[in-house]
């Protein structure tokens, strides 16, 4: 279990039952692959590479599973390829790499192009993300099926997408009922296909 310790500027790593393997990271502002500066979302792909959204960095930093840089990508940017305030990240089957570009209002996808070297290769308008408060951090998640799916904190609802880009379906509303939320933010597709949202200000999943 890998976590993102926001505050602290750091990455710590568990056993599945909670014993403490390690941690890296200190604050910085990006001289070094683990200078960061308020981590936020992770992933890890077929391949055991840790990705971490280096939040207040603007990038993406790749680790391996003991920690060790491997590279990284975005930078502050508002072109294909840069980014600012990304926050949740997820990758499909294919190993494509889609990042929350939140300021910017987009999700962008990455692809590997040589061995952990990406480029960014698409993007998509998100209608939403529109707040910069420290609550609008948005989250993703891929299913087996290759569905994007992404919280809208402040708009109180989850959209998905195709691999493309292309609106499949959305949820939500303020409020507490069912299908309702407060303030909803990380999200994970389980084995069976569920999607789980945590939704924040509710107390609840």
């Amino acid at each position: 279990v890998y976590v993102t310790d926001t505050w602290n500027h750091r990455i710590q790593h568990f056993t599945a039952t909670g014993e403490f393997l390690g941690m890296f990271g200190k604050f910085g502002q990006a001289g070094q692959p683990d200078e960061f500066w308020g981590p936020r979302g992770l992933a890890v792909d077929e391949k055991g590479r840790l990705f971490v959204v280096d939040t207040g960095n603007k990038r993406v930093v790749i680790f391996d599973a003991d920690g060790q840089p491997l590279g990284q990508f975005g930078g502050f940017g508002l072109q294909l390829g840069g980014l600012d305030e990304p926050v949740g990240v997820a990758i499909d089957g294919q190993g494509r790499v889609f990042v929350a570009d939140t300021w910017n209002r987009r999700v962008q996808v990455f692809e590997e192009v040589a061995d952990s070297v990406f480029s960014a290769v698409a993007e998509w308008p998100i209608d939403g993300w529109l707040g910069q408060s420290l609550e609008n951090k948005p989250y993703l998640a891929v299913s087996r099926l290759g569905t994007v799916c992404l919280s809208d904190p402040e708009g109180y609802r989850v959209l998905c997408f195709s691999p493309e880009g292309e609106f499949a379906f959305g949820w939500g509303g303020f409020g507490a009922g069912s299908n309702q939320f407060g303030l909803p933010v990380g999200l994970i597709f389980s084995a069976s296909g569920d999607l789980w949202v945590v939704d924040s200000s509710n107390d609840r999943l």
